[in-house]
């Protein structure tokens, strides 16, 4: 088994004594920066007293009416088969998963929020993963991404308006967090005159970003297997009287290849529909997975999520999907 990277290379990264580098192929979007999904746990948008004092969050978006959501074309059946942890709803055809991005609200910590994903992805170890930390201190680089799973033919309307909802505690925020998204450019932008060239240019910082993250869980984890598309890494934990035998593991699923779009034209982006589009996607799956009982070491060649003897073997305790998009911007 490899040895996992150790806390020194943590505390290393999150000194700010590692230096920046043009090396590194990617660094944040400035205009998108760092989302972070939040879905209630009754998944309803929280309803307020016109006249109270409790606090609510401020929509970001200047160009869409606060009563609409910001994103409204997601089929919830089809964000389901995606991979993504959401909650199981009967006739998820017939729903879609509502988002409208807000500001980040001054209860809560981006810091406490943000590191936490960071961690569990590995990212203070990661070529650049520092700015990532860095620019989480700044809560104005940190978005909310509120979440609401609805009918997929709900209209909205001042009288039936999508509700700014309450701010939650930190304990209840951090706590219902699917998933969270990352965008992220070229370091060296192209300026090439092709529309098409500039859209497949653009895709060029996360597909520097996978690259820097397989490496490092090439190098930091064990590879259960590459199927389905994906490599399936593993950290286990193992059982304190049984170290032969695992009583948790953490899944990384990681696409062999991320997305780049050529139909980007289809995917616009709500922060202006006409000129930003989404031209690349990696989707880096985390899942903690708990043994039934403890499940031998040496018996995990072949195990992986999906499979008979994973699927009787694990069952999940918690997951989360980290999105890393890349934008055409055309402003």
């Amino acid at each position: 088994m490899k040895k996992r990277i150790g806390w020194l290379a943590m505390a290393v990264a999150l000194s700010g004594f590692a230096l920046y580098s043009e090396s590194y192929g990617w660094k944040i979007d400035e205009t998108l920066k760092y989302q972070i999904v939040y879905l209630p746990s009754d998944t309803r948008p929280m309803s307020t007293v016109p006249g109270d004092s409790i606090q609510v969050m401020k929509p970001l978006l200047k160009n869409i009416p606060a009563f609409k959501p910001d994103i409204g074309n997601i089929v919830y059946k089809n964000i389901c088969g995606l991979g993504f942890s959401l909650p199981v709803r009967e006739n998820a055809s017939s729903l879609k998963l509502y988002l409208k991005i807000y500001a980040w609200p001054a209860t809560l910590d981006p810091v406490r929020s943000s590191y936490k994903i960071f961690n569990d992805f590995l990212l203070y170890a990661l070529p650049g993963g520092e700015r990532l930390y860095a620019s989480a201190k700044n809560r104005a680089n940190t978005f909310v991404k509120y979440a609401s799973i609805d009918s997929a033919d709900r209209e909205f309307s001042l009288k039936k308006s999508f509700e700014a909802p309450e701010v939650p505690s930190q304990w209840e925020f951090d706590c219902h967090t699917p998933f969270s998204s990352i965008y992220v450019k070229p370091n060296n932008e192209s300026h090439k005159k092709s529309e098409i060239a500039q859209a497949k240019a653009s895709a060029g910082g996360v597909i520097e970003f996978h690259a820097a993250i397989s490496d490092l869980y090439e190098k930091s984890l064990r590879l259960l297997q590459v199927a389905n598309g994906k490599k399936y890494f593993a950290d286990f934990r193992l059982c304190p009287e049984k170290p032969e035998k695992i009583c948790v593991v953490r899944i990384y699923e990681i696409p062999i290849e991320p997305l780049v779009f050529s139909n980007y034209r289809d995917l616009p982006m709500p922060q202006d529909a006409d000129k930003i589009f989404l031209s690349g996607l990696l989707l880096v799956k985390l899942t903690d997975y708990a043994a039934v009982l403890p499940f031998p070491l040496k018996e995990m060649t072949n195990v992986y999520p999906g499979t008979k003897t994973f699927e009787s073997g694990f069952h999940a305790l918690w997951s989360h999907m980290l999105e890393v998009g890349s934008v055409l911007d055309m402003r």
